[in-house]
Protein backbone atom coordinates (compact mmCIF):
# COMPACT_ATOMS: atom_id res chain seq x y z
CA UNK A 1 0.00 0.00 0.00
CA UNK A 2 2.88 2.36 0.72
CA UNK A 3 4.19 1.69 -2.80
CA UNK A 4 0.84 2.67 -4.30
CA UNK A 5 0.81 5.91 -2.34
CA UNK A 6 4.32 6.87 -3.39
CA UNK A 7 3.52 5.96 -6.98
CA UNK A 8 0.42 8.13 -6.83
CA UNK A 9 2.44 11.00 -5.33
CA UNK A 10 4.87 10.82 -8.27
CA UNK A 11 1.85 10.82 -10.58
CA UNK A 12 0.48 13.95 -8.90
CA UNK A 13 3.81 15.75 -9.27
CA UNK A 14 4.18 14.79 -12.92
CA UNK A 15 0.64 15.78 -13.85
CA UNK A 16 1.00 19.05 -11.96
CA UNK A 17 4.12 19.81 -13.99
CA UNK A 18 2.29 18.97 -17.17
CA UNK A 19 -0.54 21.30 -16.16
CA UNK A 20 2.01 24.05 -15.52
CA UNK A 21 3.30 23.68 -19.08
CA UNK A 22 -0.24 23.66 -20.49
CA UNK A 23 -1.08 26.77 -18.49
CA UNK A 24 2.02 28.55 -19.81
CA UNK A 25 1.14 27.58 -23.39
CA UNK A 26 -2.38 28.98 -23.04
CA UNK A 27 -1.07 32.13 -21.35
CA UNK A 28 1.21 32.74 -24.36
CA UNK A 29 -1.40 32.00 -27.02
CA UNK A 30 -1.00 35.59 -28.36
CA UNK A 31 2.72 36.04 -27.66
CA UNK A 32 4.72 37.00 -30.76
CA UNK A 33 7.02 34.20 -31.87
CA UNK A 34 6.18 31.94 -28.90
CA UNK A 35 6.80 28.22 -29.37
CA UNK A 36 4.58 25.82 -27.44
CA UNK A 37 5.95 23.07 -25.22
CA UNK A 38 4.79 19.63 -24.15
CA UNK A 39 5.62 17.17 -21.36
CA UNK A 40 6.00 13.42 -21.87
CA UNK A 41 6.12 10.83 -19.08
CA UNK A 42 8.05 7.66 -18.51
CA UNK A 43 7.88 5.00 -15.79
CA UNK A 44 10.61 4.89 -13.18
CA UNK A 45 12.41 1.71 -12.16
CA UNK A 46 10.39 -1.23 -10.91
CA UNK A 47 10.86 -3.40 -7.78
CA UNK A 48 11.44 -7.01 -8.78
CA UNK A 49 9.54 -9.47 -6.58
CA UNK A 50 10.60 -12.55 -8.47
CA UNK A 51 13.00 -12.94 -11.32
CA UNK A 52 12.36 -14.80 -14.56
CA UNK A 53 12.96 -18.57 -14.66
CA UNK A 54 14.16 -20.60 -17.63
CA UNK A 55 12.38 -23.78 -18.79
CA UNK A 56 13.97 -26.92 -17.30
CA UNK A 57 13.24 -30.61 -16.49
CA UNK A 58 9.91 -30.59 -18.26
CA UNK A 59 8.73 -27.38 -16.61
CA UNK A 60 8.06 -24.20 -18.46
CA UNK A 61 9.77 -20.90 -17.79
CA UNK A 62 8.36 -18.18 -15.54
CA UNK A 63 8.14 -14.46 -16.18
CA UNK A 64 9.52 -11.85 -13.78
CA UNK A 65 7.21 -10.32 -11.24
CA UNK A 66 7.77 -6.57 -10.83
CA UNK A 67 5.94 -3.70 -9.20
CA UNK A 68 6.33 -0.25 -10.74
CA UNK A 69 7.24 2.63 -8.46
CA UNK A 70 5.52 5.49 -10.25
CA UNK A 71 6.27 7.86 -13.16
CA UNK A 72 8.77 10.54 -14.01
CA UNK A 73 9.04 13.29 -16.63
CA UNK A 74 10.69 11.92 -19.76
CA UNK A 75 11.02 15.19 -21.71
CA UNK A 76 9.86 18.79 -22.00
CA UNK A 77 9.92 19.49 -25.74
CA UNK A 78 9.57 22.81 -27.54
CA UNK A 79 7.74 22.70 -30.88
CA UNK A 80 9.72 24.83 -33.34
CA UNK A 81 6.91 24.92 -35.87
CA UNK A 82 6.11 28.18 -37.64
CA UNK A 83 3.18 30.03 -36.13
CA UNK A 84 0.40 31.91 -37.83
CA UNK A 85 1.08 35.11 -39.80
CA UNK A 86 -0.20 38.48 -38.61
CA UNK A 87 0.11 41.26 -41.17
CA UNK A 88 1.04 44.63 -39.66
CA UNK A 89 2.45 46.64 -42.63
CA UNK A 90 4.97 48.18 -40.21
CA UNK A 91 8.34 48.30 -41.98
CA UNK A 92 10.38 47.12 -38.98
CA UNK A 93 8.18 44.08 -38.29
CA UNK A 94 9.79 40.96 -39.69
CA UNK A 95 8.76 37.34 -39.85
CA UNK A 96 10.94 34.35 -40.76
CA UNK A 97 9.16 32.21 -43.32
CA UNK A 98 10.98 28.99 -42.47
CA UNK A 99 13.90 27.98 -40.31
CA UNK A 100 16.17 30.38 -38.44
CA UNK A 101 16.37 32.95 -35.67
CA UNK A 102 17.10 36.66 -35.49
CA UNK A 103 20.37 37.47 -33.73
CA UNK A 104 20.26 40.14 -31.01
CA UNK A 105 22.78 41.45 -28.51
CA UNK A 106 23.06 43.78 -25.53
CA UNK A 107 26.84 43.92 -25.74
CA UNK A 108 28.77 46.87 -27.17
CA UNK A 109 31.01 44.41 -29.03
CA UNK A 110 28.05 42.25 -30.11
CA UNK A 111 29.64 39.12 -28.62
CA UNK A 112 26.92 38.31 -26.08
CA UNK A 113 24.26 37.07 -28.45
CA UNK A 114 20.75 35.75 -28.02
CA UNK A 115 18.30 34.43 -30.58
CA UNK A 116 14.62 35.06 -31.15
CA UNK A 117 11.76 34.36 -33.52
CA UNK A 118 9.88 37.48 -32.44
CA UNK A 119 10.42 40.10 -35.15
CA UNK A 120 8.59 42.97 -33.47
CA UNK A 121 11.46 45.44 -33.86
CA UNK A 122 11.61 49.23 -33.73
CA UNK A 123 14.08 52.09 -34.17
CA UNK A 124 15.53 53.92 -31.18
CA UNK A 125 16.66 57.55 -31.01
CA UNK A 126 20.01 56.74 -32.65
CA UNK A 127 18.38 54.75 -35.45
CA UNK A 128 19.36 51.37 -34.02
CA UNK A 129 17.08 48.46 -34.92
CA UNK A 130 16.15 47.03 -31.52
CA UNK A 131 13.85 44.57 -29.76
CA UNK A 132 11.21 45.84 -27.30
CA UNK A 133 13.78 45.31 -24.51
CA UNK A 134 16.42 47.40 -26.32
CA UNK A 135 18.63 44.58 -27.61
CA UNK A 136 20.19 45.48 -30.94
CA UNK A 137 19.38 43.38 -33.99
CA UNK A 138 22.55 42.15 -35.68
CA UNK A 139 23.43 41.98 -39.36
CA UNK A 140 25.78 43.53 -41.88
CA UNK A 141 26.10 47.23 -42.67
CA UNK A 142 26.63 48.50 -46.22
CA UNK A 143 29.95 50.20 -47.00
CA UNK A 144 29.21 53.10 -49.35
CA UNK A 145 32.89 53.58 -50.19
CA UNK A 146 33.43 50.05 -51.49
CA UNK A 147 29.87 49.58 -52.68
CA UNK A 148 29.65 46.23 -50.88
CA UNK A 149 27.89 44.76 -47.90
CA UNK A 150 30.16 44.42 -44.88
CA UNK A 151 31.26 41.06 -43.55
CA UNK A 152 31.54 41.89 -39.82
CA UNK A 153 28.48 41.21 -37.68
CA UNK A 154 27.28 44.42 -36.03
CA UNK A 155 24.17 46.19 -34.85
CA UNK A 156 21.97 47.44 -37.67
CA UNK A 157 21.48 51.21 -37.76
CA UNK A 158 19.02 53.09 -39.96
CA UNK A 159 19.72 56.70 -39.03
CA UNK A 160 17.58 59.53 -40.32
CA UNK A 161 20.79 61.54 -40.41
CA UNK A 162 22.19 59.27 -43.10
CA UNK A 163 22.97 61.14 -46.30
CA UNK A 164 23.58 60.35 -49.95
CA UNK A 165 26.42 62.46 -51.41
CA UNK A 166 25.89 64.58 -54.49
CA UNK A 167 27.13 63.41 -57.89
CA UNK A 168 28.15 65.69 -60.74
CA UNK A 169 26.73 65.44 -64.23
CA UNK A 170 30.26 65.64 -65.60
CA UNK A 171 33.93 65.47 -64.66
CA UNK A 172 35.99 68.33 -63.14
CA UNK A 173 37.49 70.63 -65.77
CA UNK A 174 39.36 73.85 -66.24
CA UNK A 175 37.72 76.91 -67.72
CA UNK A 176 39.05 75.95 -71.14
CA UNK A 177 37.38 72.53 -70.97
CA UNK A 178 40.54 70.52 -70.34
CA UNK A 179 39.98 67.75 -67.82
CA UNK A 180 41.56 68.19 -64.38
CA UNK A 181 41.81 64.46 -63.65
CA UNK A 182 44.27 62.68 -65.93
CA UNK A 183 42.75 59.77 -67.79
CA UNK A 184 39.18 60.74 -66.96
CA UNK A 185 36.52 60.06 -69.56
CA UNK A 186 33.72 62.46 -70.33
CA UNK A 187 30.45 60.78 -69.33
CA UNK A 188 27.16 60.91 -71.17
CA UNK A 189 25.80 63.41 -68.71
CA UNK A 190 22.55 64.11 -70.54
CA UNK A 191 20.70 61.90 -73.01
CA UNK A 192 18.03 63.33 -75.29
CA UNK A 193 15.27 61.45 -77.02
CA UNK A 194 12.08 62.46 -78.77
CA UNK A 195 11.24 64.06 -82.10
CA UNK A 196 12.00 67.24 -84.03
CA UNK A 197 9.17 68.36 -86.29
CA UNK A 198 10.24 67.94 -89.93
CA UNK A 199 7.71 70.64 -90.91
CA UNK A 200 9.63 73.34 -89.03
CA UNK A 201 10.45 76.29 -91.31
CA UNK A 202 14.09 76.79 -92.33
CA UNK A 203 15.87 79.77 -90.80
CA UNK A 204 16.29 82.43 -93.46
CA UNK A 205 19.58 83.64 -91.97
CA UNK A 206 21.37 80.42 -92.91
CA UNK A 207 23.25 80.79 -96.21
CA UNK A 208 25.74 78.92 -98.35
CA UNK A 209 26.16 75.26 -99.15
CA UNK A 210 26.07 73.66 -96.71
CA UNK A 211 24.10 76.35 -94.90
CA UNK A 212 26.29 78.29 -92.45
CA UNK A 213 24.93 79.47 -89.17
CA UNK A 214 27.00 81.71 -86.92
CA UNK A 215 26.20 83.33 -83.61
CA UNK A 216 27.65 86.82 -83.24
CA UNK A 217 29.86 87.32 -80.22
CA UNK A 218 29.41 90.15 -77.77
CA UNK A 219 30.45 93.41 -79.48
CA UNK A 220 30.16 91.99 -83.03
CA UNK A 221 27.58 92.99 -85.63
CA UNK A 222 24.22 91.37 -85.08
CA UNK A 223 24.75 90.87 -81.33
CA UNK A 224 22.67 89.90 -79.49
CA UNK A 225 20.93 87.21 -81.53
CA UNK A 226 17.89 86.23 -79.52
CA UNK A 227 15.85 83.10 -79.85
CA UNK A 228 12.84 85.27 -80.65
CA UNK A 229 14.72 86.61 -83.69
CA UNK A 230 14.90 83.21 -85.39
CA UNK A 231 11.92 83.77 -87.66
CA UNK A 232 11.45 83.04 -91.36
CA UNK A 233 9.88 85.31 -93.95
CA UNK A 234 6.39 84.26 -92.81
CA UNK A 235 7.21 85.21 -89.21
CA UNK A 236 7.27 81.55 -88.21
CA UNK A 237 9.95 80.36 -85.86
CA UNK A 238 12.78 78.25 -87.19
CA UNK A 239 13.27 76.77 -83.70
CA UNK A 240 12.04 73.18 -83.80
CA UNK A 241 12.46 72.79 -80.07
CA UNK A 242 13.35 75.06 -77.14
CA UNK A 243 13.93 73.08 -73.96
CA UNK A 244 15.62 73.47 -70.59
CA UNK A 245 17.17 70.85 -68.32
CA UNK A 246 19.10 70.81 -65.04
CA UNK A 247 22.64 69.55 -64.48
CA UNK A 248 24.57 69.16 -61.22
CA UNK A 249 28.06 70.10 -60.07
CA UNK A 250 30.12 68.05 -57.62
CA UNK A 251 28.58 69.84 -54.62
CA UNK A 252 25.06 69.12 -55.83
CA UNK A 253 24.51 72.65 -57.07
CA UNK A 254 21.99 72.93 -59.89
CA UNK A 255 22.57 74.68 -63.20
CA UNK A 256 19.96 75.28 -65.87
CA UNK A 257 20.95 74.61 -69.47
CA UNK A 258 18.73 75.82 -72.28
CA UNK A 259 19.07 74.39 -75.78
CA UNK A 260 17.45 75.54 -79.02
CA UNK A 261 17.25 73.26 -82.06
CA UNK A 262 17.37 75.64 -85.06
CA UNK A 263 16.49 74.25 -88.50
CA UNK A 264 18.93 75.66 -91.08
CA UNK A 265 18.19 73.29 -93.99
CA UNK A 266 16.10 70.20 -94.70
CA UNK A 267 17.31 67.42 -92.40
CA UNK A 268 19.85 69.78 -90.80
CA UNK A 269 19.72 71.47 -87.39
CA UNK A 270 22.04 73.60 -85.32
CA UNK A 271 21.87 72.98 -81.57
CA UNK A 272 22.54 76.23 -79.70
CA UNK A 273 22.96 77.14 -76.05
CA UNK A 274 20.67 79.95 -74.91
CA UNK A 275 21.51 82.12 -71.89
CA UNK A 276 19.13 83.43 -69.24
CA UNK A 277 18.31 86.53 -71.31
CA UNK A 278 17.23 84.41 -74.29
CA UNK A 279 20.39 85.24 -76.25
CA UNK A 280 22.11 82.51 -78.26
CA UNK A 281 25.49 82.01 -76.61
CA UNK A 282 28.62 82.28 -78.76
CA UNK A 283 30.76 80.75 -75.98
CA UNK A 284 29.57 77.26 -77.00
CA UNK A 285 29.66 76.89 -80.81
CA UNK A 286 26.50 75.55 -82.44
CA UNK A 287 26.48 71.78 -82.94
CA UNK A 288 25.23 70.34 -86.21
CA UNK A 289 23.01 67.28 -86.38
CA UNK A 290 21.84 65.65 -89.60
CA UNK A 291 18.97 63.29 -90.36
CA UNK A 292 18.47 60.91 -93.27
CA UNK A 293 15.33 60.61 -95.36
CA UNK A 294 13.95 58.05 -92.92
CA UNK A 295 14.04 60.46 -89.99
CA UNK A 296 17.03 58.81 -88.31
CA UNK A 297 20.03 60.76 -87.10
CA UNK A 298 23.27 60.44 -89.09
CA UNK A 299 26.67 60.10 -87.44
CA UNK A 300 29.06 61.09 -90.20
CA UNK A 301 31.59 63.53 -88.80
CA UNK A 302 34.80 62.85 -86.95
CA UNK A 303 33.63 64.48 -83.73
CA UNK A 304 30.47 62.45 -83.42
CA UNK A 305 27.44 64.02 -85.01
CA UNK A 306 25.15 62.77 -82.28
CA UNK A 307 26.68 64.49 -79.21
CA UNK A 308 27.77 67.80 -77.74
CA UNK A 309 30.69 68.10 -75.35
CA UNK A 310 29.81 70.94 -73.01
CA UNK A 311 31.74 72.58 -70.18
CA UNK A 312 30.09 74.67 -67.47
CA UNK A 313 32.55 77.34 -66.29
CA UNK A 314 32.51 80.35 -64.00
CA UNK A 315 32.29 83.82 -65.42
CA UNK A 316 35.52 85.73 -65.04
CA UNK A 317 38.99 84.54 -64.18
CA UNK A 318 40.14 82.49 -61.23
CA UNK A 319 42.86 80.08 -60.15
CA UNK A 320 41.69 77.49 -59.48
CA UNK A 321 38.55 78.14 -61.51
CA UNK A 322 35.47 77.66 -59.36
CA UNK A 323 31.76 78.01 -59.82
CA UNK A 324 29.90 80.47 -57.62
CA UNK A 325 29.17 77.81 -54.96
CA UNK A 326 32.81 76.69 -54.75
CA UNK A 327 32.50 73.66 -57.03
CA UNK A 328 34.88 73.09 -59.93
CA UNK A 329 33.73 73.59 -63.53
CA UNK A 330 32.70 70.35 -65.16
CA UNK A 331 32.49 68.86 -68.62
CA UNK A 332 29.86 66.46 -69.87
CA UNK A 333 28.49 65.05 -73.08
CA UNK A 334 24.98 65.69 -74.34
CA UNK A 335 23.96 62.58 -76.26
CA UNK A 336 21.56 63.37 -79.09
CA UNK A 337 21.83 60.03 -80.87
CA UNK A 338 18.27 58.93 -80.07
CA UNK A 339 16.52 61.90 -81.69
CA UNK A 340 14.24 61.45 -84.70
CA UNK A 341 12.83 63.81 -87.33
CA UNK A 342 9.27 63.19 -88.45
CA UNK A 343 6.37 65.39 -89.42
CA UNK A 344 4.95 65.40 -85.96
CA UNK A 345 5.05 67.51 -82.84
CA UNK A 346 8.48 68.38 -81.49
CA UNK A 347 8.96 66.81 -78.09
CA UNK A 348 12.72 66.32 -77.89
CA UNK A 349 13.83 66.58 -74.25
CA UNK A 350 16.39 65.34 -71.76
CA UNK A 351 15.18 61.88 -70.77
CA UNK A 352 18.15 60.83 -68.67
CA UNK A 353 20.40 63.15 -66.65
CA UNK A 354 23.42 61.93 -64.75
CA UNK A 355 23.96 63.41 -61.30
CA UNK A 356 21.85 64.57 -58.41
CA UNK A 357 21.83 66.73 -55.32
CA UNK A 358 22.85 65.60 -51.85
CA UNK A 359 19.98 63.85 -50.09
CA UNK A 360 19.08 62.59 -46.64
CA UNK A 361 17.30 59.38 -45.72
CA UNK A 362 13.56 59.70 -46.22
CA UNK A 363 12.30 56.15 -45.69
CA UNK A 364 13.43 52.54 -45.98
CA UNK A 365 12.19 49.06 -46.76
CA UNK A 366 13.37 45.53 -45.95
CA UNK A 367 13.07 42.81 -48.58
CA UNK A 368 12.74 39.04 -48.26
CA UNK A 369 16.52 38.62 -48.32
CA UNK A 370 16.90 40.93 -45.35
CA UNK A 371 18.43 43.77 -47.39
CA UNK A 372 17.52 47.17 -45.97
CA UNK A 373 17.15 49.69 -48.81
CA UNK A 374 17.21 53.39 -48.02
CA UNK A 375 15.26 55.89 -50.11
CA UNK A 376 16.74 59.39 -50.06
CA UNK A 377 15.27 62.84 -50.63
CA UNK A 378 17.30 63.28 -53.84
CA UNK A 379 15.43 60.40 -55.47
CA UNK A 380 18.29 57.94 -55.05
CA UNK A 381 18.29 54.64 -53.22
CA UNK A 382 20.99 52.30 -51.97
CA UNK A 383 21.40 49.43 -49.49
CA UNK A 384 21.82 50.37 -45.85
CA UNK A 385 22.43 46.95 -44.36
CA UNK A 386 21.21 43.36 -44.25
CA UNK A 387 19.55 41.40 -41.48
CA UNK A 388 21.40 38.19 -40.55
CA UNK A 389 19.80 34.94 -39.38
CA UNK A 390 21.15 31.98 -37.44
CA UNK A 391 20.09 28.39 -37.78
CA UNK A 392 20.86 25.43 -35.50
CA UNK A 393 21.30 21.73 -36.08
CA UNK A 394 18.99 21.09 -33.13
CA UNK A 395 16.73 24.11 -32.44
CA UNK A 396 14.90 22.10 -29.76
CA UNK A 397 18.14 22.11 -27.79
CA UNK A 398 18.04 25.88 -27.29
CA UNK A 399 17.36 27.19 -23.80
CA UNK A 400 14.59 29.72 -23.25
CA UNK A 401 15.98 32.85 -21.60
CA UNK A 402 12.78 34.89 -21.22
CA UNK A 403 11.57 37.87 -23.27
CA UNK A 404 11.15 35.61 -26.33
CA UNK A 405 14.90 34.91 -26.32
CA UNK A 406 16.89 31.68 -26.63
CA UNK A 407 20.44 30.83 -25.64
CA UNK A 408 22.86 28.32 -27.11
CA UNK A 409 23.35 25.04 -25.22
CA UNK A 410 25.75 22.13 -25.79
CA UNK A 411 22.93 20.18 -27.45
CA UNK A 412 21.73 22.92 -29.78
CA UNK A 413 24.98 23.17 -31.69
CA UNK A 414 26.74 26.35 -32.70
CA UNK A 415 24.76 28.93 -34.70
CA UNK A 416 25.01 28.74 -38.48
CA UNK A 417 24.94 32.42 -39.41
CA UNK A 418 24.10 33.75 -42.87
CA UNK A 419 21.66 35.66 -45.02
CA UNK A 420 17.92 34.95 -45.09
CA UNK A 421 16.90 32.53 -47.80
CA UNK A 422 20.28 30.75 -47.89
CA UNK A 423 21.74 27.67 -46.24
CA UNK A 424 18.38 26.35 -45.04
CA UNK A 425 17.45 29.68 -43.44
CA UNK A 426 13.99 30.96 -44.27
CA UNK A 427 13.28 34.12 -46.24
CA UNK A 428 11.81 37.12 -44.46
CA UNK A 429 8.24 38.30 -44.69
CA UNK A 430 8.46 42.08 -44.07
CA UNK A 431 5.53 43.90 -42.54
CA UNK A 432 4.31 40.78 -40.74
CA UNK A 433 4.80 39.00 -37.43
CA UNK A 434 4.90 35.32 -36.52
CA UNK A 435 2.36 34.62 -33.82
CA UNK A 436 2.31 31.84 -31.23
CA UNK A 437 2.08 28.29 -32.57
CA UNK A 438 -0.05 27.15 -29.61
CA UNK A 439 -3.04 25.03 -30.70
CA UNK A 440 -5.81 25.79 -28.21
CA UNK A 441 -7.87 22.73 -29.12
CA UNK A 442 -4.92 20.47 -28.37
CA UNK A 443 -4.13 22.32 -25.16
CA UNK A 444 -7.68 21.99 -23.89
CA UNK A 445 -7.69 18.28 -24.73
CA UNK A 446 -4.39 17.83 -22.91
CA UNK A 447 -5.83 19.81 -20.00
CA UNK A 448 -8.74 17.37 -19.68
CA UNK A 449 -6.55 14.27 -19.78
CA UNK A 450 -4.09 15.84 -17.36
CA UNK A 451 -6.84 16.75 -14.92
CA UNK A 452 -8.23 13.21 -15.09
CA UNK A 453 -4.78 11.75 -14.53
CA UNK A 454 -4.25 13.99 -11.51
CA UNK A 455 -7.69 13.10 -10.17
CA UNK A 456 -7.08 9.35 -10.59
CA UNK A 457 -3.76 9.56 -8.75
CA UNK A 458 -5.38 11.45 -5.90
CA UNK A 459 -7.97 8.68 -5.69
CA UNK A 460 -5.16 6.11 -5.34
CA UNK A 461 -3.86 8.03 -2.31
CA UNK A 462 -7.28 8.26 -0.62
CA UNK A 463 -8.05 4.60 -1.36
CA UNK A 464 -4.65 3.49 -0.02
CA UNK A 465 -5.32 5.58 3.07
CA UNK A 466 -8.66 3.83 3.60
CA UNK A 467 -6.95 0.46 3.28
CA UNK A 468 -4.37 1.47 5.89
CA UNK A 469 -7.19 2.62 8.09
CA UNK A 470 -8.74 -0.83 7.84
CA UNK A 471 -5.45 -2.40 8.88
CA UNK A 472 -5.30 -0.10 11.90
CA UNK A 473 -8.88 -0.97 12.80
CA UNK A 474 -8.06 -4.67 12.95
CA UNK A 475 -6.61 -4.09 16.42
CA UNK A 476 -9.95 -2.98 17.84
Amino acid sequence: MMRSMFSAVSGLKAHQLRMDVIGNNIANVNTVGYKGSRVTFQEVFSQTLRGAGAPQAGRGGTNPQQVGLGINVASMDTFHIRGAVERTDYNTDLMINGEGFFIVSNDANFLNRSYTRAGSFALDEAGNLVTPEGLRVLGYMYDAETGRMGTAMEGLQISRGMSYPAMSTGVPSNNDGTLIEAGATIPNGVTFDGNLNADTKVYAGAAGTPPTFTIPAEGADGYPLRIDDLLDDDNKSAVARDTTFTVYDELGGTHEVRLAFVKVAPNRYEVCVVNKEGVLSSEVPPHTILFDSNGKIIDDDANGNDGIVMTLVRRGEGDPPLLDNGARPFTFNINLGQLTQFSNESDASASDIRGFKQGSLDTFAIDSNGVITGYFTNGQMRPVGQVALANFRNPAGLEKAGNNLYRVTPNSGEPLVGNPGTGGRGALNPGALEMSNVDLSREFTDMITTQRGFQANSRIITTSDEMLQEVVNMKR
